[in-house]
């Protein structure tokens, strides 16, 4: 968590990157941003700027992205861009991948594992957006300023040696694995749809609510009755995230029938 300090030159630093585009017509682009950081965004947006902005992450509906503040166009609110290689060649970040040694004596490595490993050399958490395993490779996507670092100093995930290099990235690889919920519940509210997707009581989430530890598309929400709509993703810290895939019919007890679709990995 940031102290009121941090939060503060947090949101003036994005201040100054969004005034920053709009005064001289070009395009800045920021770090990746976490839950906290993009909440942060919500928070000061209203104060900056009318220009142009988009986020990016390396995938769709990545978990941390990177926003580009565009002083070319006039956007309302925050779109997300697809994955293009026009796309990637606007955003400086790079996707790199990690591979380990054909070995049987090869380690087990977890996601933590993977981050562990980046931050101990001595990287900026900002600098690294998602990281995803896949059987013995991890695709880590990151600013272009330290790609290069990584090819030559990124060596070793906890006792394995391993190979980093660039990679471009491939949504076949990439793509989330989800789990499908189809559910009922009496309404779209935040706290039913939680409760559905991680089958737990409405009761037991309200703490998680009312202490901001949950989102709606990046931003905190403290209200159990805020309603979704579909293709809004909720993330709960501790819990994990979903996104409301579809909004079917009402049974005949007048309950609503909703597809979700809630992210293993």
């Amino acid at each position: 968590m940031k102290s009121e300090k941090e939060e503060l030159l947090f949101k003036r630093r994005l201040t100054e990157s969004a005034e920053l585009a709009y005064e001289h017509g070009i395009a800045v682009t920021s770090d990746f941003l976490g839950l906290a950081e993009q909440n942060l965004f919500h928070e000061v947006k209203k104060e900056l700027p009318a220009i142009g902005y988009t986020c990016f992450g390396g995938v769709p509906q990545a978990e941390r992205y990177c926003i580009r503040f565009d002083g070319t166009v006039t956007v309302t609110g925050l779109k997300e861009l697809p994955l293009t290689k026009e796309v990637m060649a606007e955003y400086p970040i790079s996707c790199m991948k990690a591979s380990l040694p054909s070995s049987k004596y090869n380690e087990s490595l977890s996601h933590r594992d993977y981050l562990g490993s980046l931050l101990s050399l001595g990287i900026n958490r900002s600098k690294i957006g998602d990281i995803y395993v896949r059987n013995t490779d991890a695709f880590v996507f990151c600013t272009d300023g330290i790609a290069e670092f990584l090819c030559k100093e990124w060596t070793q995930v906890r006792h394995t040696q391993i190979h980093c290099e660039a990679a471009a990235p491939d949504m076949g690889i990439l793509a989330p694995s989800l789990q499908q919920i189809i559910g009922t519940v009496p309404s779209l509210r935040l706290d039913a749809l939680i409760a559905t997707a991680f089958q737990t009581s409405r009761s037991k989430l309200a703490e998680a609510i009312d202490a901001g530890r949950v989102f709606i598309n990046g931003k905190a929400v403290t209200k159990a009755g805020t309603e979704l709509k579909a293709g809004d993703v909720v993330s709960v810290r501790g819990k994990g995230r979903f996104y409301l895939d579809e909004v079917k019919n009402t049974t005949k007890k007048g309950r609503t029938v909703v597809v979700i679709q809630k992210y293993t990995s």
